[in-house]
């Protein structure tokens, strides 16, 4: 597809977080408001909470490509996959035309230039699809980060309930309680980004996919003219 001679790019962006949706927009508006783009969003809920409870079992799989192929159907050139634990289902999806890309992924591609990386998630079900990912990208890469990883203990209730600054400032204090030696930490989640603006010590420098992923759609999609 050569994005160059489309006019006006199709970016969807499918949420498994009534909440992501909130959370994605500064930075949509942020990279993308100078740009040839409509912007759709989809949610659906049901597909991270099949995950979590069986695992990435090819039920879950054909549910999530199944999500994508309706939304690719809807005319979209790119769909954002904003979810870290079904991100590789979306992205093995076939017979569609858009590109899928995991939110994570430019994050990653960043990250492994790096030769340590603390990768920290709310939710246990997203550090094995993390840490895949990280490889995928480190070999295509050529390059061999040594990765370390932690679950944050008790944080993703709050989110859970909807108290997303709580979440966010249970995330920031772990960070800041601990001394992560690596040379980047990584927020698994799109949902942990807002916890950086709570972290006042701390000199690892610290990625989140919400902010790369935008930056990187607004190198790949057209200015207006």
């Amino acid at each position: 597809m050569n994005i160059a001679t489309l006019h006006t790019m199709k970016i969807a962006f499918l949420y498994t977080l009534e909440a992501n949706k909130v959370l994605f927009h500064p930075y949509i508006d942020q990279y993308l408001a100078d740009k040839s783009v409509t912007i759709s969003h989809h949610v659906n809920e049901q597909l991270l909470k099949q995950a979590m409870a069986d695992g990435l079992t090819s039920n879950v799989v054909n549910l999530v490509q199944r999500e994508v192929q309706e939304i690719a159907l809807t005319g979209a050139d790119i769909i954002i996959c904003t979810c870290s634990t079904i991100g590789d289902a979306a992205e093995q999806t076939m017979d569609i035309t858009a590109r899928v890309i995991r939110v994570d992924r430019p994050m990653a591609e960043n990250a492994v230039l790096n030769s340590s990386i603390h990768v920290l998630a709310a939710l246990e079900s997203t550090i094995e699809p993390t840490l895949k990912l990280l490889e995928q990208c480190a070999k295509q890469l050529k390059q061999s980060p040594a990765i370390t990883c932690d679950v944050i203990p008790g944080a993703w209730k709050y989110y859970a309930d909807g108290d997303t600054v709580s979440y966010a400032k249970a995330i920031a204090k772990h960070i800041e309680q601990n001394d992560f030696l690596g040379d980047s930490i990584i927020l698994a989640q799109a949902s942990m980004a807002p916890a950086i603006q709570y972290i006042e010590q701390g000199s690892v420098p610290i990625l989140s996919s919400p902010a790369l992923c935008c930056q990187y759609l607004s190198k790949i999609v057209p200015s207006h003219d």
